[in-house]
């Protein structure tokens, strides 16, 4: 069993990212920067059924939008790329783009490079069922008459159709058009999926068993079926849903007092993490420091925010247990002096419950230093891209901190005594040395990373 060297320090050496405010990280920046949403409003064409944030515009999963590959990989992803759901195909993406930023290609031994991909759980179109289920059948009521699935149903599906759908093919993909046989696993925990993804391919390369991980995260609130659910659990703004405003460019309200909800988003990032020593050694550009990471879970039977009784989601008291675990042992873990923070990169979707179990955890351990520790969050940019969220949230903390400036919290007007928070209101306030990425859902689900400015 490999031990963990504490003396290794692993660092960020690629990021690429898929996303509403852009496919570049110039891009990402600018828009990050000057408070460029990328909402967009629905049309009548749409298959998405409300309004969102969404890199429909530049992304449609076509060869052409993958970065720069050789023949190979061109040649496989293009056929591959027909065998991938939307999320999968954002999520390759995002991973080519950090690989090529950071020159990984014959740097490493392929067994000594892995990968770590989230992803939410990942659900077929309406459009894949359609035949099969016609053919089906239905009853006097017009119920689906199941019994005949298995003998007229199913042989109307798609070859390898499940091959679409499962969370670890992001992952899958990734190693095999890179060629790469070190570790491989996929994390599946909704919004909180990238911090755990991230902390667990860093406790890979500080144990030895990899020289390097690619790591990510992709999801999307706009598929019709996730669209549902968010509606169902009273997870969607109410100004989202309305289709007769010209889009939703306010309706995202993180810590505000007016808070109701988020826009549904989608998105993809990656970063490439290694050793500070591989990174030196071959003239690697280096982003920033990944100290450590952090989870928890606090789960207990509670209401939905819109009423309904499930047995999953978590009240406000139990996701402030689970944000306090979490941040307690990211400092038990990195050593992480509060008083050298510059910033927290917040996970703050616009929710009443998980905002303010978010802020009040944040003064339950840090206490009255909170009042000169600077929240930012980047959900009123871009919504709530599901598992996406983090991985593109943390490379714009990780732009904030080289540039030494933070991005404003897009919508937050209206303080709320139950945030106990400083959101940032304009551009440019310091971004100090360091940030933790706070991820979370709302079923007690946290995580949490500690980013440094490489010196």
């Amino acid at each position: 069993m490999s031990t963990q060297d504490t003396s290794l320090r692993v660092v960020v050496t690629g990021m690429g990212a898929v996303s509403a405010l852009g496919g570049s990280l110039e891009e990402l920046w600018r828009s990050s920067s000057e408070g460029i949403t990328g909402a967009r409003a629905r049309n009548a064409n749409d298959s998405i059924p409300v309004n969102s944030l969404a890199p429909v515009d530049y992304f449609t999963g076509a060869i052409q939008d993958f970065p720069s590959l050789d023949d190979a990989q061109k040649k496989a992803i293009r056929k591959g790329v027909k065998l991938m759901a939307r999320e999968i195909q954002m999520g390759v993406a995002s991973a080519q783009s950090a690989l090529l930023a950071a020159r990984v290609n014959g740097a490493f031994p392929a067994n000594r490079i892995g990968v770590s991909y989230a992803s939410d759980f990942v659900v077929t179109t309406p459009q894949e069922l359609t035949d099969a289920i016609v053919d089906c059948g239905h009853d006097a009521s017009g119920r689906l008459n199941f019994a005949h699935w298995a003998e007229s149903g199913l042989s109307k599906m798609t070859p390898l159709w499940q091959l679409k759908y499962l969370t670890n093919m992001s992952a899958s993909h990734i190693t095999i058009y890179n060629q790469f046989y070190g570790p491989a696993f996929d994390v599946t925990n909704r919004e909180a999926s990238f911090a755990v993804a991230l902390a667990e391919a860093v406790e890979t390369i500080k144990s030895g068993r990899a020289d390097c991980m690619v790591v990510g995260a992709t999801g999307t609130r706009i598929h019709p079926f996730r669209f549902v659910d968010a509606l169902k659990y009273g997870e969607l703004a109410d100004d989202a849903l309305d289709l007769a405003r010209e889009p939703a460019l306010d309706a995202t309200r993180p810590f505000d007092a007016r808070r109701c909800g988020a826009v549904p988003g989608e998105g993809a990032a990656a970063i490439v993490i290694e050793t500070e020593a591989s990174a030196r050694a071959r003239g690697a550009s280096i982003y920033a420091e990944i100290v450590g990471g952090a989870h928890r879970a606090v789960v207990k039977s509670a209401r939905c925010a819109n009423g309904a009784k499930g047995d999953v989601y978590a009240d406000r008291d139990t996701l402030r247990e689970s944000f306090r675990l979490t941040l307690n042992a990211l400092v038990d873990k990195t050593g992480l002096n509060v008083c050298e923070l510059g910033h927290v990169n917040a996970n703050a979707r616009g929710d009443r419950e998980l905002d303010a179990a978010e802020a009040l955890a944040l003064r339950d351990v840090f206490g009255d230093k909170m009042d000169a520790i600077p929240v930012a969050s980047l959900k009123g940019h871009l919504g709530n891209p599901g598992a996406g969220s983090g991985a593109i949230e943390t490379i714009v903390g990780i732009l904030a901190l080289q540039k030494n400036a933070l991005f404003p919290t897009l919508n937050f007007h209206d303080a709320d005594p139950e945030c106990p928070v400083n959101p940032t209101r304009e551009f440019g306030a310091p971004a100090g040395d360091s940030f933790i990425k706070l991820c979370a859902n709302s079923i007690g689900q946290t995580a949490a990373v500690l980013v440094k400015r490489y010196e």
